[in-house]
């Protein structure tokens, strides 16, 4: 008998140990993706203003993608962006502008140096929810002005875009962006055009500044070319059928490289 009371006690013991100590079949969180705190310290305040008094405020990181943000201050600075759209929106995933006028004319700037791993540049700031990035081409060195802020966390972006700063007040409207009515524009070639209009009034640099001088001459002249007297071109006016391959992988999430290429590169129609 004592044998036997023996043993259910040992039984007993090992199982509210097990209890105790929450089992050994629970699944470990995954770590979430931090940027290195040392690159992320001295920080520059801008805010996108939108047509219609809309604001989304961000904090930029010199010193962890001092090339990217120098660029973006000295085109914020020199008024580039003001009059330019959110041109291409993926409700979950990204919205993307700084490279269209209204007419969806593209705005030419120069290229600058892709700061991420693929690269050759540190760059640990994730692509998570509330991050903005620089969109660019198949050649990684072929950003200019265009940039996306992230909606939803796309972390599989890491390492081959060059993310210089996050949102730190009106996800809200990113959000409402996000959700707007799309359309494809055959004229252009462009799919996932807000229906209506996404304008940047302007985007303003808080505090901090660049340390470059002004855009030279030449970078201005491609500025001012910019400014199209052609006819407008065709806005975007139903949302896209999900008939096909390409808008099946967008809304199911399911992007392969050549997907995120097609929707973050900078579109060469002129």
């Amino acid at each position: 008998m004592k044998k036997i009371i023996c043993t259910l006690a040992l039984i007993l013991s090992v199982t509210m140990l097990a209890s105790c100590s929450g089992g050994s079949d629970e699944p470990e969180a995954t770590p979430v993706p931090t940027a290195d705190p040392a690159l992320t310290q001295n920080t520059i305040s801008a805010t996108i203003e939108l047509e219609g008094g809309d604001e989304i405020e961000l904090e930029l990181y010199p010193d962890l993608a001092p090339i990217t943000v120098e660029n973006f201050v000295d085109l914020a600075e020199d008024g580039f962006y003001d009059g330019t759209i959110f041109h291409r929106v993926i409700e979950d995933f990204m919205i993307q502008g700084g490279g269209y006028d209204e007419d969806l004319k593209q705005k030419k700037a120069s290229t600058i140096e892709g700061e991420f791993a693929a690269n050759g540049f540190e760059n640990s700031l994730p692509h998570t929810r509330g991050t903005i990035s620089m969109a660019r081409a198949q050649d990684m060195n072929s950003a200019t002005s265009q940039f996306f802020i992230v909606q939803a966390d796309s972390t599989f972006l890491d390492g081959q875009y060059a993310a210089f700063g996050v949102v730190t007040d009106g996800m809200d409207v990113v959000d409402d962006i996000a959700a707007g009515r799309t359309g494809s524009v055959e004229a252009s070639g462009m799919d996932d055009v807000p229906v209506d209009e996404v304008v940047i009034k302007t985007i303003r640099i808080n505090s901090g500044s660049s340390s470059s001088s002004s855009k030279d001459d030449e970078d201005k002249d491609l500025s001012d070319s910019s400014k199209s007297t052609a006819k407008p071109t065709p806005k975007a006016t139903s949302k896209p059928s999900s008939n096909s391959d390409d808008d099946a992988k967008s809304q199911s999430g399911e992007l392969t490289a050549e997907d995120i290429e097609k929707i973050l590169n900078e579109s060469e129609n002129t």
